[in-house]
C-alpha cells in the first residue's frame, strides 16, 4: 500500500487524518523529474498574474458588450432602412396602381400594376412584394401563382392593418404563404399599411434580403471600432497605475511577512537557548554529578557476601550511574537539536549519523549515502533534518529492524530523500493508533511539507518493511 500524507494536506478537514490511502502505484520517477520544473509561483507573480487576468477579463467583457451593442443597433438601423424604403415605394408606386379592377384580379389591371413593380421595386434588396386585403385576400403578388388566395391572417399582418408607420422583422419563411421566398435564405419582411384609389386600406408587404443587415452592421464596425479600441486602450492603461500600485503592495506585504516571519524564527531559536541553557546549566549538571557520585559510592562500597551476584548494592548504583549517563547522552542530543546555529554547523552526513547513532548502539545498521548537485536550502535543510528525524525514530519505536538505510540526492531544484527499513511494516490503521496515542511527529512534518509543495509518502506491507520518501522543491 501506499499512504500519501501531504496528498491531503492543504485540504484536509480539521481533525481529519493526516494521511490518504491510495492504490499501490508509485508516481513514476521521470513524471516527477518533471514535477520538479513546475514550482509553484510565488505570491507576487500569483498576485500580478490575477490582477492581469481580471483586468483582460473586464476588457474583454466590455469588448462583448460593445459588439452585442453594435449587433443591435445594426439590426435596428437596417430594419428602419428597410421600412422606409418599403414607405417609399409602397406609397410612391403602388398605391396609385391599386385600383378597382386591380384589387378585383382584372387581368389587364394586375399586369400593368405587375410591370410597374417589376421595373420600379423589385431590385436589389427587395425580392418579393404582396398586397394584402383585410379578408386574408392576396390582391397582388410577384410570384403569381399567390394572386387571389386567402391565407389566415398572422397576428403581425393583423395589427399592420392599424399601425400607421408599419411594422418590421426578420421573415419566419415556416409559414405556408411563404413557401415561395424560402430559398431566398434569411429575409427582413416589413408590413405597411396604405390607402388604395378606391379608398380601402390594403398592407403592402415586401421582403428584403438580411444581407442589409451585415452591411449595416460593417458600416457601424468600421465607423465605430476606433472608437471602442480607444476606449479600451485607455481603460487598460488607467489600470496601470493601480497594477503598479497593486505590485508595491504585494511587495510591501511580502517583506512584513519575511519580517514577521524572522522575528519569529528569532524568538523561537531564542526560547530554544534559554531552554537549552537551563537544561544544560541544571538538569545535565545535576546529572553528571548525581553519575559521580553513585559510582564513588559504588566504587567505596565492600562487597555484600550475601547478595546474588549482580544483585548487590554496589552492582545497583553502578546501573544507576549507567542511566543516569545515558540520560546525560540524551539530553545532550537534545540540546543540540534546541540549538540549531550548532546543529546548522553540523554537515548533513554528520547530522544524519547523530541521528542514526543511537540505533546503531542497538546493532541495526544504518547506512547513510548522501550524493547532492549543489547544497540544499536552510528551509530544505531543516524539512529533510526533522523528516530522517521522525524516520529513524518510528523505526526505533515500532520497525523491529535489522537495517535501515538513508539516501538523499537531488536534481538541482528539488531534493528526493528515501528512508527504508525491512522491519515489521506497518498499516493505515498502525498510523492512525499512533495519531491517537499523541505521536504528532508525521501529522506535523506533512503539513510543513505540503505548505512548501512537497509530498510525503509512506510505502509499507505489514512484515515487508517500511519506505519513508521525501520530494521537496525550492525555488
Amino acid at each position: 500500500m501506499l499512504l500519501s500524507l501531504t496528498q491531503e494536506a492543504e485540504v484536509r478537514a480539521p481533525g481529519a487524518p493526516p494521511f490518504a490511502l491510495r492504490p499501490d502505484a508509485t508516481e513514476p520517477d521521470d513524471a516527477r523529474a518533471e514535477g520538479t520544473q513546475r514550482v509553484a509561483l510565488s505570491g507576487r507573480r500569483s498576485g500580478r498574474v490575477q490582477f492581469v487576468v481580471a483586468s483582460l477579463a473586464v476588457v474583454v467583457l466590455i469588448g462583448c458588450l460593445g459588439a452585442a451593442a453594435l449587433h443591435l443597433v445594426a439590426t435596428h438601423e437596417a430594419i428602419e432602412d428597410a421600412r422606409a424604403m418599403t414607405a417609399a415605394f409602397a406609397r410612391g408606386t403602388i398605391a396609385p396602381a391599386l385600383t378597382a379592377p386591380a384589387l378585383q384580379s382584372d387581368a389587364d389591371a394586375l399586369a400593368r400594376l405587375d410591370g410597374l413593380v417589376r421595373r420600379q421595386v423589385l431590385h436589389d434588396p427587395v425580392v418579393r412584394v404582396k398586397v394584402w386585403q383585410r379578408d386574408g385576400r392576396i390582391a397582388y403578388s410577384d410570384a403569381t401563382e399567390l394572386i387571389g388566395t386567402r391565407e389566415a391572417l398572422s397576428d403581425d399582418l393583423r395589427g399592420a392593418f392599424t399601425a400607421p408607420h408599419g411594422r418590421a422583422e426578420v421573415s419566419d419563411l415556416s409559414r405556408a404563404e411563404n413557401r415561395f421566398e424560402r430559398a431566398a435564405g434569411e429575409l427582413v419582411e416589413v408590413y405597411l399599411p396604405v390607402r388604395a384609389e378606391t379608398g380601402e386600406t390594403v398592407v403592402v408587404e415586401t421582403y428584403q434580403l438580411a444581407d442589409s443587415i451585415d452591411a449595416a452592421g460593417r458600416r457601424l464596425w468600421g465607423a465605430t471600432l476606433p472608437v471602442l479600441l480607444l476606449v479600451l486602450l485607455a481603460l487598460a492603461a488607467a489600470q496601470l497605475p493601480l497594477a503598479i500600485l497593486h505590485t508595491r503592495r504585494v511587495r510591501q506585504h511580502e517583506r512584513e511577512r519575511e519580517r514577521l516571519v524572522r522575528r519569529a524564527d528569532d524568538r523561537v531559536e531564542a526560547e530554544r537557548l534559554r531552554i537549552a541553557a537551563e537544561l544544560h546549566d541544571g538538569v545535565v549538571q545535576d546529572l553528571v554529578g548525581v553519575a559521580y557520585e553513585l559510582r564513588a559510592v559504588a566504587d567505596d562500597l565492600p562487597d555484600d557476601p550475601h547478595a546474588e551476584p549482580g544483585l548487590g548494592l554496589g552492582d545497583i548504583l553502578r546501573r544507576s550511574e549507567q542511566s543516569c549517563r545515558t540520560a546525560v547522552r540524551a539530553l545532550r542530543s537534545l540540546l543540540v537539536e534546541l540549538r540549531p546555529g550548532e546543529r546548522r554547523a553540523e554537515t548533513l552526513e554528520a547530522a544524519f549519523d547523530r541521528l542514526a547513532e543511537p540505533l546503531r548502539e542497538r546493532g541495526v545498521a544504518v547506512p547513510v549515502a548522501i550524493a547532492l548537485q549543489r547544497p540544499l536550502p536552510p528551509d530544505v535543510t531543516e524539512l529533510v533534518h526533522r523528516a530522517v528525524q521522525e524516520a529513524l525514530r518510528n523505526v526505533a519505536r515500532h520497525a523491529g529492524a535489522r537495517s535501515s538505510e538513508v539516501t538523499l540526492t537531488d536534481d538541482g531544484c528539488a531534493a528526493r530523500l528515501r528512508v527504508e527499513d525491512d522491519g515489521r511494516g506497518m498499516t493505515a490503521a498502525d498510523l492512525e493508533e499512533q495519531q491517537a496515542a499523541g505521536h504528532m511527529g508525521l501529522r506535523l512534518l506533512a503539513d510543513g511539507i505540503a505548505a512548501r509543495g512537497g509530498s510525503l509518502e509512506i510505502e509499507s506491507e505489514p512484515g515487508t518493511g517500511t519506505r519513508l520518501t521525501l520530494w521537496l522543491p525550492w525555488s
